[in-house]
């Protein structure tokens, strides 16, 4: 495959917030946010102005299935109703003014109301669930051991999550208002009011609402409630005013608690939602709020939007051979990677949907160290897909200087975690499934999870294959190797229930990528797991569309000369003695610092390399004072004005005296 390991064009298929290709399939889980144009808009709970009558609007009903992939309804609690008496009946309306995003649902409701009383259960309430994507909120923290790249998801809870008063049966008060809770509102109650507002939380989150008729009270006269509320999306990180517009990463569940003040025989707690039915994550799917200076109150129809990625179409090419090299000529046709991780590399990370906004990570504690020992070696794993009639093919090529030869997350490997299309969760959400690839110590390929299943029991619906590159030698802590591919044919009809023909071709994929290195001292072992969407069963998946209308593309032709990170191109000789030449390149100027380390994590030499331009350099280093073995090389670049460190890449190279 021609430049394959060494590509730096990591742009997706599909880059822009709003694909132009020429997919036929829109995304069904978007709604857009008309900009008002100059509109007043009053926070009251009164919906009053015209601008909401031209609104864009989604249902919240029991037992209407907002489609694919993750909306669903469930029953919280213990109800011996198999289905409500008064469901669960609401209408979302979504607009903008600028960047301020307003909110507001229009819910009709018998029994309007909630708590946290004696007799009130955990989630027994009337009101909004939502979890948005928070762009704001980026601490990257060099030693932690897990968490969420670039952004967090914020809580929105708008609800009559109330505290008890000191009326007999500790129940809320009738006629009390719902409040904010979250990450902007008010701490999560334990019986009590959490802290207090502050001003800059009202600044970006404020809601209001009328009921018509008595919250917390056993009757049959409440007839519903309007909720209306603003929040300021640039303070959460999006500009919706910019051309091409942004989108927010975004959930909405309406929970419908009912017939609680005392508890009746009609009681019945239940919850509906878009793609995602909780407030601190994306269990089941993410939906998006679109907006853009051109989509306005009196611009027409909505455009439509396309899927997150495209896999394109390898039916111009002959099929490959599941070898584990990927060197057939569909292969170097590709014309870029679907998805690029690399641990903490967020100009190396490229991947769809909410991109980096998506990316986490995990390292578990292996040795008890304080701090863990540093990462040296963050592999890059670059993902490569395509379809031809009824199989997806997936290539992995992983740059990998240490192969570990171990199976499960503390190896080197994957783990591919792709919708079902036929079989689905009590809760109406499809189900997932999740195929396991490690490299052994052999180089061969180890399946686990649905892949190993699958596999035994229908070797024709799964083919799996690795192979290592150059002279790289699996489990050996010794020697710089160079990484592994990974080849993998699906039938979809087989695995993934997709009728012939591959239906609407739709599909929801994430990769969790497994990377572990071992040193001949343990201390410094380590190894982490990086994901986009979901981690597991569980979260988001990206939009994909096996567009049968686009052909698999001309093959990049190897490295630009001013890369988009920083690109380690190797040292000569190597072996070396006692001096060897760094090749590499920058994606911009920059202070270039070079750290050398032994296989026991000791920092044997530092080299300054003072200001570097963009594109390739070259830096000599002498090791006449080192002994023979095995040594790990860091690069850091800082910002030439600031001194901020702007990325890293680390290599290997052996001195032989």
């Amino acid at each position: 495959m021609r430049h394959l390991a060494t590509t730096l064009m990591l742009g997706l298929i599909l880059a822009s917030f709003f694909p132009n290709a020429a997919a036929a399939q829109a995304r069904t889980d978007v709604i857009w946010a008309r900009d008002v144009e100059g509109a007043v808009m009053t926070l009251d709970g009164l919906m009053d102005e015209a601008a909401w009558g031209q609104a864009e609007s989604l249902p919240l009903q029991w037992n209407l299935n907002l489609g694919e992939p993750g909306s669903g309804q469930k029953i919280e609690g213990d109800p011996a109703l198999a289905e409500p008496t008064d469901p669960n009946d609401g209408t979302l309306y979504v607009l903008r003014d600028g960047n301020t995003l307003w909110l507001a649902v229009a819910v009709n409701d018998k029994s309007i109301g909630g708590g946290r009383g004696l007799n009130a259960g955990n989630w027994w309430f009337d009101g909004l669930i939502m979890s948005l994507k928070d762009r704001s909120r980026f601490d990257p923290d060099p030693a932690a051991n897990n968490y969420f790249a670039n952004g967090d998801n914020a809580e929105f809870i708008y609800s009559w999550w109330n505290p008890a008063d000191t009326l007999d049966g500790g129940l809320p008060i009738p006629g009390i208002a719902p409040r904010p809770f979250g990450t902007y509102g008010v701490g999560f109650p334990e019986g009590n009011d959490g802290p207090s507002r502050t001003p800059e939380d009202i600044e970006i989150w404020d809601a209001v609402t009328t009921v018509d008729g008595t919250v917390n009270e056993i009757n049959d006269d409440d007839v519903g409630y309007l909720m209306e509320m603003r929040i300021d999306l640039a303070a959460l990180g999006y500009d919706m005013t910019q051309p091409g517009g942004d989108r927010v990463g975004w959930n909405i569940a309406l929970q419908d608690a009912d017939y609680l003040w005392p508890r009746s025989a009609d009681f019945f707690v239940s919850r509906v939602w878009w793609q995602n039915q909780w407030a601190n994550n994306f269990n089941h799917g993410v939906a998006y709020i679109a907006g853009g200076p051109d989509v306005t109150l009196t611009s027409g129809a909505v455009p439509d939007v396309a899927p997150d990625y495209l896999i394109t179409n390898g039916e111009g090419f002959a099929d490959p051979v599941i070898d584990g090299s990927l060197d057939d000529d569909v292969w170097g046709a590709l014309s870029a990677p679907n998805a690029t991780l690399k641990y903490r590399d967020f100009d190396a990370i490229q991947v769809p949907g909410l991109g980096d906004y998506s990316v986490s990570y995990f390292r578990p504690d292996l040795n008890g160290a304080e701090p863990d020992p540093p990462v040296l070696d963050p592999s890059l794993a670059s993902f490569y897909l395509f379809f031809k009639g009824n199989f997806l093919y997936v290539g992995v090529d992983v740059e990998d200087q240490a192969i570990a030869g171990l199976s499960g997350e503390g190896g080197d490997g994957f783990r591919l975690t792709i919708s079902h299309r036929d079989s689905v969760r009590t809760d109406g959400t499809l189900f997932p499934f999740q195929f396991i690839f490690n490299v052994d110590s052999t180089g061969a390929v180890r399946l686990s999870g649905d892949a190993a299943t699958l596999a035994a029991q229908d070797p024709t619906s799964l083919s799996a294959a690795a192979a290592v590159k150059g002279a790289s030698t699996p489990a050996d802590p010794t020697d710089v190797d160079e990484g592994y591919q990974v080849e993998i044919q699906l039938d979809l009809t087989k695995t993934l229930g997709y009728p012939d023909g591959r239906g609407d071709g739709l599909i929801w994929l994430t990769a969790n990528f497994f990377d572990g290195d071992y040193f001949e001292d343990p201390a410094n072992d380590y190894t982490y797991r990086l994901w986009y969407g979901r981690e597991r069963a569980e979260g988001a998946g990206p939009w994909g569309f096996m567009d049968p209308n686009a052909p698999v593309g001309t093959a990049v032709e190897g490295p630009a000369e001013v890369p988009a990170r920083i690109a380690l191109l190797g040292n000569y000789p190597n072996p070396f003695n006692p001096s060897t030449t760094l090749r590499f390149a920058l994606p911009q100027a920059g202070e270039v610092t070079l750290q050398v380390f032994d296989l026991l994590g000791r920092r044997v030499a530092t080299m300054a390399l003072g200001a570097r331009a963009a594109g390739l350099n070259e830096a000599r280093f002498d090791a006449a004072g080192l002994a023979s073995g095995l040594y790990v090389y860091r690069l850091e670049v800082k910002d030439l004005l600031t001194g901020a460190l702007r990325s890293d890449a680390a290599g290997r190279m052996v001195l032989v005296k």
